[in-house]
């Protein structure tokens, strides 16, 4: 329920961890959320993806594509926590939340591991907030 919520924040344009500018300190070049049509929806960038808007949607709507193909596999082996794709001038991290994805590219010399954990924990301390600013605004009703 809390992520689902978070989402919803997002797509409003609210406060989310995206707005956090501190995880860009740790070499983390972009970070993205994919929706369940493989669209971006919001992101926060040290520097934009080098593609055309054209192949930044193919990019987008394949990365989701193989989320949504590896919880078909969900019951056998567990549902996925992250997946780590490394390239030639990147390492790719995508981690399946709810119906979406979030994507986070950096820089070679990065370890994928303490990028995972801070996104990680930010989707907790979001949902932290939220749950709070829940409670608050019952409180007030």
């Amino acid at each position: 329920m809390l992520l689902a919520t978070m989402l919803e924040s997002i797509r409003k344009n609210e406060t989310d961890f995206f707005h956090d500018k501190s995880i860009l300190e740790e070499g983390v070049e972009f970070i993205g959320l994919i929706n369940n049509q493989g669209r971006m929806e919001s992101s926060l960038c040290r520097n934009e993806i080098n593609l055309t808007e054209e192949k930044k949607v193919m990019f987008s709507m394949g990365l989701r594509l193989q989320s949504s193909m590896q919880r078909d596999y969900d019951d056998e082996f567990g549902p996925v926590g992250y997946t780590i794709t490394e390239r030639e001038n990147s390492i790719f991290v995508s981690i399946p939340i709810v119906s979406h994805t979030i994507l986070a590219i950096m820089k070679k010399n990065i370890d994928p591991a303490v990028v995972i954990n801070k996104i990680k924990i930010a989707i907790k301390n979001f949902e932290h907030l939220n749950k709070k600013l829940f409670v608050e605004k019952s409180d007030q009703v």
